[in-house]
């Protein structure tokens, strides 16, 4: 069960950053401008998350955070300003986890990868 989830996810993750009907050049200057707008820092991670983003957004950004294997885990973020967003991680296990961000008025989508030490 676990195996058909990590794959379920990874095939989430894939089409999430390539899009069903783009062709790949076109799905790559995308997520490379995409990835532009948020910066994520510091990764690795052993407190803090920092979400920074190049638009005034960060009241109407949607944050989720799963495991590697596809879990949801809860978020405890503070928004710091309208471009700044905290999220705590000290209580997580060491690993990686995926944070996808999403913004329905810039048509921002992405998922991104960290280290938690």
């Amino acid at each position: 069960m676990n195996k058909l989830r990590t794959i379920f996810f990874a095939l989430f993750i894939a089409l999430s950053l390539t899009g069903f009907s783009q062709s790949t050049e076109s799905a790559f200057m995308e997520t490379s401008s995409m990835a532009r707008l948020v910066q994520m820092y510091p990764n690795p991670a052993t407190d803090f998350l920092i979400v920074k983003l190049q638009t005034p957004h960060a009241n109407d950004v949607k944050l989720a955070m799963h495991s590697v294997i596809g879990n949801v885990l809860n978020l405890d973020l503070e928004i710091v300003d309208e471009y700044e967003i905290r999220i705590r991680v000290k209580d997580l296990p060491t690993g990686y986890y995926f944070l996808s961000i999403k913004e329905e008025e810039s048509g921002l989508k992405a998922s991104y990868k960290f280290l938690k030490r």
